[in-house]
């Protein structure tokens, strides 16, 4: 897990990010405190990325691509927009067979349709639950898959391949359908819970899946790209996630962005871990919001049932519709009033504040956040040290904290490479 933050106002924006990460699956997982996850990847020093979630894509580190990325592209201009950044760093990851050749984009091609079979086989477990009940007849099972296998079916039918997927890809594989059931056949028989799947329809259903919803078991990181284009006089973020190649395309959605301008307030934003900062900045997280949420919903179901208790007659459809909407409006007035309290005034704060303040405060929320994983949980999933970042329009990117795994005043060539980089 990580814990990130990242400040904009028309001075400068500035990212904070705790150094833990998380190495392996339970039961054994290992965590370290180095990792880095904000990088500089203009040589001009006008854009960050902060990276959180999966710390590599198709098996390669983010650290050596985006450090890559910035050497090579060191004798470009500044970009007019920060989103020409997203589109350059995309389009460098899309067509680089050095780091995603050929053999190993088929082979991952063939891992994600594997993927996609497991997803199919359990959502039709989901539909017809008979599928998967090892204690029904072997017709009744079979009769299940069918009945999946057209719900599924039907529901693909709808949909359009996940931009930006290819079709010249979903054909690739259509075309390898008799060799993909061939070889799923025995994979499926081996398993009691999914024998009664048939091996052709399920090969359909998973390419359906893979290229019609991939994010729904794809794992993706988190990039956030922030600072200034040339054209730009005060600062942006945008927020996009990756989940690798599926086929020959790279696949990748935007999420979010914000750009400061004359009228915009300035803005506060956490990602990843962020259970501490959001009670810091909104006054609840989401723990307290479900709580909130399914405490409020059972008190209004139980104040309609003492009135009906009472002789108060109201239809079952007349209170359900009452319920829902009443409980809408007091989850939306508390959230409101919270922000209104906490996060509303902290914002207006953010306007006016230094760059060192700026940066004080990103690292206070981490420390925050650390703390309260490190008394409360036996992970570790964050902490560490806590590397923070500000870039303005004039003096472009610096460095306020940054850890190193060496000593530099020991590594002159080291620096004297970076100064030669830079000139």
């Amino acid at each position: 897990m990580t814990s990130e933050v990242l400040m904009l106002n028309k001075d400068a924006v500035v990212i904070a990010a705790d150094s833990a990460v998380t190495i392996g699956q339970a039961p054994h997982p290992r965590y370290s405190k180095a990792a880095n996850k904000i990088f500089d990847i203009s040589m001009h020093g006008n854009v960050a990325v902060t990276i959180f979630a999966a710390s590599e894509v198709d098996s390669i580190p983010w650290e050596l691509l985006l450090k890559q990325y910035r050497r090579e592209t060191s004798g470009q201009q500044q970009l007019p927009k920060l989103e020409d950044y997203v589109e350059s760093l995309m389009l460098y990851l899309q067509h680089n067979p050095r780091f995603f050749p050929q053999i190993m984009l088929d082979g991952k091609l063939r891992d994600r349709f594997y993927l996609a079979a497991s997803r199919v086989l359990e959502r039709a477990g989901e539909v017809s639950p008979d599928f998967v009940d090892e204690a029904k007849s072997a017709p009744e099972r079979a009769a299940a898959w069918a009945n999946s296998h057209l719900t599924l079916t039907a529901e693909w039918a709808q949909l359009g391949l996940q931009a930006p997927l290819a079709q010249s890809d979903f054909q690739a594989l259509v075309v390898q359908h008799a060799q993909l059931t061939q070889d799923i056949a025995p994979h499926i028989e081996g398993i009691p819970k999914y024998r009664y799947a048939d091996a052709a329809q399920l090969v359909s259903l998973a390419i359906e899946h893979l290229f019609k919803k991939p994010m729904e078991f794809l794992v993706n990181t988190g990039l956030v790209f922030a600072g200034y284009g040339n054209d730009e006089i005060f600062p942006s973020y945008v927020h996009i996630e990756v989940y690798g190649h599926v086929g020959s395309t790279l696949l990748w959605r935007r999420v979010n962005s914000y750009s400061m301008t004359h009228e915009n307030q300035a803005l506060i934003l956490p990602f990843a871990q962020s259970s501490m900062i959001d009670r810091f900045t909104d006054g609840f997280d989401t723990t307290l919001n479900e709580i909130i949420h399914h405490g409020s919903r059972a008190s209004f179901n139980a104040i309609v049932a003492d009135l009906v208790a009472a002789g108060a007659a109201i239809p079952a459809e007349v209170a359900s519709g009452i319920i829902e909407s009443r409980h809408q409006e007091f989850m939306s007035a508390w959230r409101s009033k919270n922000w209104d309290v906490n996060f509303h005034p902290l914002r207006r704060v953010l306007n006016s504040l230094s760059v060192p303040e700026m940066g004080h405060l990103a690292e206070s929320l981490l420390v925050l956040e650390e703390l309260r994983e490190r008394v409360t949980s036996p992970s570790e999933s964050v902490g560490g040290p806590i590397d923070v970042v500000a870039i303005t329009k004039s003096e472009g990117l610096l460095w306020l904290k940054r850890k190193h795994f060496f000593d530099p005043q020991l590594n002159q060539r080291y620096l004297g490479r970076i100064k030669a980089d830079y000139n």
